[in-house]
């Protein structure tokens, strides 16, 4: 499951039916309490997560996801031209999607970040059968 989280009601129906035609299922947070609650019912395998949003911003959020999974795959979608500050803020596990995006980078980066946690996941796993 593919969590979206983003203020604009607009902008996380637009992505959530772009997952559904790349085959993902995806819920959505209009902010970041939202998403960290639904992350306590239930851990998404990636977080889509706008950067400006009132309240909680989304560095602030990205923060609290890496308290809850410090290896989460994280991609910020941000149209603000605050790229800069957003990289300098951002961890190992988080990249950047610059709206307005098209399906196949959001599907590229989506099918990257989820073989990367795979592939983390696996060599934890064969590690820990050693």
């Amino acid at each position: 499951m593919i969590l979206i989280v983003d203020d604009d009601k607009d902008v996380r129906g637009m992505i959530k039916r772009a997952l559904h035609e790349l085959g993902y299922p995806a819920t959505e947070a209009s902010n970041g309490e939202k998403a960290l609650a639904i992350m306590a019912e239930e851990m998404p395998d990636l977080v889509i997560l706008d950067y400006i949003m009132p309240g909680m911003d989304g560095t602030e959020v990205a923060r609290e996801i890496a308290k809850i999974d410090p290896a989460l795959p994280i991609i910020f979608s941000t149209g603000h031209g605050a790229l800069r500050a957003l990289r300098n803020a951002a961890g190992e596990n988080i990249s950047i999607l610059e709206k307005p995006f098209a399906l196949n980078e959001l599907s590229e980066l989506i099918e990257s970040r989820l073989a990367e946690r795979r592939r983390v996941a696996g060599a934890a796993l064969i590690g820990d059968s050693k």
